[in-house]
């Protein structure tokens, strides 16, 4: 059984597992909030093989940490979904969001990646949730947490070509919003309104889970999963 380790939890990070578990995966989500894994434990066990480990992720020491424990309770790790983050609104004038943008969206994701490196073989795959418009849009109110994105999706495209010869494919997922909502078998189709900025957490999890298991021919892309909003 392939192993899957996602760190960060909330509604997207439960609508990622959910589907690997369908597919027949073990999965593993990460959070400093025990309660709220054993939650999400509780709510998809019925669906396949779960695991959680509780630690909160702040340096490259704490990341190591989380891929030890994995790797001494699963082995090799074939798939790192990165699903940290939070959201700070600031702008040039006042980047009071600066250093928290930064070690969420920039700094983890990377300790994380680098840390699961040494249990990954040939054939594995990491995945980053990065923002549709930070590349494409100026948002006067994102200061910090556009250019944390915006630097993130440079990072792909650096670690994709570092990991080439060793078969890790790296890639991102880029909604705009997302509807902080999931429900195990729900129509979200019905809640798609094409050229709105927000995206149900199923259409971002399928994604993923076709690029990381599916699809081994996509590598260094920060796709887009917004319905079309960032090209309005």
């Amino acid at each position: 059984m392939r192993n899957v380790l996602i760190a960060g939890t909330g509604y997207l990070g439960e609508s990622i597992a959910y589907d690997f578990l369908r597919h027949g995966f073990h999965v593993t989500v990460n959070s400093r909030n025990e309660k709220k894994l054993d939650d999400i434990k509780n709510r998809l066990s019925a669906y396949g093989s779960i695991d959680h480990i509780a630690m909160e992720l702040k340096d490259m020491e704490s990341c190591k940490n989380l891929m030890d424990e994995m790797h001494k309770r699963h082995g090799s790790i074939f798939g790192l979904i990165v699903s940290v983050g939070g959201y700070v609104e600031d702008s040039i004038e006042d980047p009071t969001g600066l250093d928290v943008m930064i070690n969420n969206h920039l700094k983890i994701p990377v300790y994380l990646a680098s840390a699961a490196l040494k249990y990954m073989e040939h054939g594995s795959s990491i995945m980053f949730i990065s923002n549709s418009t930070a590349d494409r849009k100026s948002n006067l109110r994102t200061f910090s947490y556009t250019i944390s994105k915006y630097a993130l999706n440079k990072a792909v495209k650096i670690a994709a070509v570092n990991l080439i010869n060793k078969g890790i494919r790296v890639n991102a997922v880029a909604p705009d919003y997302i509807i902080e909502s999931f429900e195990p078998n729900r129509d979200y189709h019905a809640m798609h309104k094409y050229g709105k900025p927000e995206t149900p957490v199923e259409d971002i999890s399928r994604v993923v889970y076709d690029i990381m298991a599916e699809n081994d021919w996509i590598n260094g892309e920060i796709i887009a999963v917004d319905g079309g909003h960032s090209l309005l």
